[in-house]
């Protein structure tokens, strides 16, 4: 009984101790890792909201077209009213002998290009002028050009001139028996693209202030069902409708411009002038944005989505760690001069994430918060005056 009695005791006395060393340890470690300290930096961060909408557009689409049309002027080019956009051909066989005579007309300008020229020379020349063609987004010539390379390259030059009159011989046999094919013309001025995805009926007056933020996904819910080879935008502006939290939507003033970041398909920064905002619906409002600068590259769009950018801020990034409270609210940190710590009233101006905010100091009279000072982040019982370190 005694033996049992002494065990318990020898036991209960093993724990304890293990429990006091591991409370002394853990002690030990708070106060020898207590202090920290990093350095300050400038941090930029941009104020932006992040946003879906639609491009909306005054377009008139071309009516006709089939699997059997071919444009003859390229997307995103301005048109005059009457001019020739397309070819339709009625039957395979017309369209056939199209590309024949299509396919013969570039071989001759080849030719005659080629004529007296040494074959080194235009190899060298039909490779810079392929590049100059990609990198200025001018395809116009861009079947000449790879007929170019494919003669003085991987033909090795080959350019027979006597087949020059045996080509001409057939571009007017071709001619003369070319039928079944109609001639498209645009109908009004404007900027053609083939796009065409049946919203080409919304138009800007769908859009005013009174227009509830709910309806704007209903306007492009259902495309209407017509035929056409393409359409042409008869507007110098374009739009961009979006729906906004009301809070950020009542930040931008009508008439001014805000630059606009879109994303995904078409990634441009495009300064874009507010053109209204609806009134709050639970807490969302309708934004229209106007632009007449990039028609060219938007025209193939219809819904993006995009970044509103409300400005810069830029301060100094601190540490969730290193902000503290005092009994009014107000806020502040500590940075070490020397060996003590100097109390600085800052101002949070945004939150980078969950860890991090960008501050400013409040005081004009104080200039130790700067890049390069030491912030400290944690210290035990921190004051200012305080020697630390």
């Amino acid at each position: 009984m005694r033996r049992s009695d002494l065990f318990i005791k020898l036991t209960t006395a093993v724990l304890f101790l293990g429990i006091l060393s591991y409370i002394g340890v853990y002690v030990f470690r708070g106060v020898r890792n207590t202090f920290e300290t990093m350095p300050a930096v400038s941090y930029t961060i941009e104020e932006a909201a992040a946003v879906s909408g639609y491009i909306i557009r005054t377009e008139t689409v071309i009516s006709g077209g089939g699997d059997m049309v071919l444009p003859v002027v390229d997307e995103g080019v301005r048109v005059g009213t009457g001019q020739p956009l397309a070819i339709e051909y009625t039957s395979a066989a017309a369209l056939e002998t199209a590309s024949e005579i299509h396919a013969t007309r570039l071989r001759i300008t080849q030719l005659e290009a080629s004529s007296g020229q040494d074959s080194a020379v235009m190899s060298r020349q039909s490779i810079v002028d392929l590049s100059r063609a990609v990198r200025t987004d001018d395809l116009q010539r861009l079947d000449e050009l790879v007929l170019r390379i494919e003669t003085y390259i991987f033909e090795n030059g080959g350019s027979d001139e006597s087949e020059l009159p045996h080509l001409q011989s057939r571009l007017a046999s071709l001619e003369a028996r070319s039928h079944g094919m109609r001639t498209i013309y645009a109908p009004v001025s404007g900027i053609f693209s083939q796009f065409t995805d049946g919203f080409e009926n919304v138009s800007p007056q769908d859009i005013t202030r009174e227009t509830p933020p709910s309806q704007l996904s209903a306007l492009f819910e259902t495309p209407m069902r017509q035929q056409g080879m393409g359409k042409l935008i008869t507007d110098h502006t374009w739009y961009y409708a979006t729906v906004m939290n009301s809070a950020d939507a009542f930040r931008l003033t009508i008439g001014r411009s805000v630059p606009v970041q879109f994303r995904g398909a078409y990634n441009a920064v495009v300064n874009m002038q507010v053109e209204d905002v609806s009134r709050s619906e639970n807490g969302l409002s309708l934004v229209l944005f106007s632009s007449d600068r990039h028609m060219r590259d938007i025209a193939p769009h219809r819904h993006l989505s995009a970044d509103v950018i409300f400005g810069e801020v830029t301060g100094i990034r601190v540490p969730k760690e290193a902000i503290h409270l005092d009994d009014d609210g107000a806020t502040h940190i500590f940075i070490q001069v020397g060996v003590r710590a100097e109390r600085v009233p800052v101002e949070i101006l945004s939150i980078v994430d969950d860890s991090c905010y960008i501050v400013q100091c409040v005081s004009t009279r104080i200039s130790g918060l700067r890049p390069g000072a030491t912030i400290i982040v944690r210290a035990n019982n921190l004051s200012h005056g305080k020697i630390v370190g």
